[in-house]
C-alpha cells in the first residue's frame, strides 16, 4: 500500500513569492547541485500564455553527479538511479486546487518506486505563507519496500523543512527583497518524567558495584550517572544510610529531606 507523505512548511514572505520560487527552474537546478545532483531540462511547454490560468509543463532528467554506490551494488549502478521528473504548476494560481502536480519515474524500473503529489500555497498574512505538499510514495520491492519507502521520505521531510532558507537566498539575489533571519524559538527543557522511570539506587547495586570495582586494577572512579534533564545533578531517592554513606564519600552534595539526596 503506497505511503501518504505530508508536509506545511512555513515560510516569511509572501504567497505570490514563495510559488515564485517554487516554480522557479534555477532555483531547483541550485538546490540539486547542492545535493550532488545535476538536472538537464527535457521539455517545457507553456500554455494559456498571459492568461490568469497561465500554466507550464516541464520534465526534467535528474542525474547523480557523484558514484555513490562505488561502483556496483546488487548489479545497480549509480547511474541506474537516473530520474525523470514531469510536473505542471499554474504561474499565477497556487491554491490547493490549483497546486502544481509533479511525477518521478526511475531509470531503474525493477525498483519499482513510484512517486507522484501535489504541492501549493497557503497564505497566512500579507508577507507569510505555508508551502503544502502531499506525496504518494510507494515501493514494490519484496522485503525492502518499506525501508526505501523510509529512507525516501527522511529525504523528503529533509528538503521541505530546507526550503525556505533556500527560497530566502533566491529571492535576495534577485534583489526582490532581503532575506529574512530566521528567529531561533526558545525551546523548553522536558521535564524529568514520573513514575517507574525516575532513577533509583538501591543497596545491592552499591554493594555490586563496590566488588565490580574492587576487582580493577588502578585508581577507582565514580560511576557518572546520567541525567534525564539538562544539567550536572542527578536526583536520587535513597534511605537514610545510603545518603550518609554517600555524604560521606563525597557523592553527594547536599541532602534535600530526610530520604532524599541531590548528586
Amino acid at each position: 500500500m503506497p505511503r501518504i507523505v505530508t508536509s506545511k512548511v512555513h515560510l516569511q514572505i509572501s504567497a505570490p513569492e514563495a510559488w515564485r520560487a517554487r516554480c522557479s527552474l534555477d532555483l531547483e537546478t541550485t538546490i540539486a547541485a547542492l545535493g550532488k545532483r545535476k538536472l538537464t531540462l527535457l521539455e517545457e511547454e507553456l500554455t494559456n500564455e498571459g492568461a490568469s490560468d497561465e500554466h507550464k509543463r516541464r520534465l526534467v532528467r535528474c542525474e547523480l553527479m557523484s558514484d555513490f554506490l562505488g561502483g556496483s551494488i546488487m548489479g545497480v549502478k549509480t547511474a541506474d538511479l537516473a530520474s525523470e521528473i514531469a510536473s505542471t504548476h499554474y504561474t499565477h494560481l497556487f491554491d490547493e486546487a490549483h497546486g502544481a502536480e509533479f511525477s518521478v519515474v526511475l531509470a531503474l524500473k525493477r525498483v519499482g518506486l513510484s512517486i507522484s503529489g501535489r504541492q501549493w500555497c497557503l497564505p497566512e498574512s500579507e508577507t507569510s505563507c505555508f508551502l503544502c505538499t502531499r506525496v504518494h510514495l510507494g515501493a514494490k520491492v519484496p522485503g525492502l519496500g518499506g525501508l526505501i519507502e523510509m529512507q525516501v521520505e527522511r529525504q523528503m521531510c529533509a528538503s521541505h523543512a530546507a526550503f525556505p532558507e533556500h527560497a530566502y537566498t533566491y529571492i535576495a539575489s534577485a534583489g526582490n527583497a532581503p532575506a529574512p533571519v530566521a528567529v531561533p524559538m526558545p525551546v523548553p527543557a522536558p521535564l524529568p518524567e514520573c513514575g517507574s522511570s525516575r532513577p533509583t539506587l538501591s543497596r545491592m547495586r552499591l554493594v555490586s558495584d563496590a566488588i565490580a570495582r574492587g576487582l580493577q586494577r588502578g585508581p577507582r572512579r565514580h560511576i557518572v550517572l546520567q541525567s534525564a534533564v539538562p544539567g550536572d545533578t542527578v536526583p536520587l531517592r535513597v534511605e537514610r544510610r545510603t545518603a550518609r554513606l554517600l555524604l560521606g564519600c563525597g557523592c553527594a552534595s547536599a541532602i534535600v529531606d530526610s530520604d532524599e539526596i541531590i548528586e
